[in-house]
C-alpha cells in the first residue's frame, strides 16, 4: 500500500462498539497504528469490576503482549493458572463431565 493511500486510511474516523476485551484491544490497535480519530462506544454507565472472572487463552496473551499491554501489567499480576476445569449442572451441582 502506498504511503498516500495509508495516510488517507488513517484519516478515517473509526468507531468501536463495546468496551469488552475485544473492543478495548481493537481501539488500542487502531490508535497504535496511527488512526487519528478512534471513538469507543459503551452503553454501560460505568466500567469496573463485575465480580466475574475471565479466561484468557494463550493466543490472546500473545496478542496482548504484541500490543505491549501484558508484561509487567496489572493484568499479568492478577493471573491465576487454571489447574482443572469441570462442567456442572447449575441446579444440582452434579458433575456432567
Amino acid at each position: 500500500m502506498t504511503e498516500s493511500k495509508m495516510s488517507s486510511y488513517k484519516a478515517l474516523r473509526v468507531s468501536v462498539v463495546g468496551s469488552g476485551m475485544g473492543g478495548l484491544a481493537a481501539a488500542l490497535v487502531f490508535s497504535k497504528k496511527g488512526f487519528m480519530e478512534v471513538h469507543l462506544y459503551e452503553t454501560a454507565p460505568a466500567l469496573g469490576f463485575v465480580g466475574a472472572g475471565i479466561q484468557i487463552a494463550p493466543n490472546l496473551i500473545r496478542v496482548l503482549d504484541g500490543l505491549g499491554i501484558w508484561h509487567n501489567s496489572d493484568i499479568e499480576k492478577e493471573v491465576t493458572q487454571v489447574q482443572e476445569v469441570g462442567i456442572y449442572d447449575g441446579a444440582t451441582n452434579n458433575a456432567l463431565a
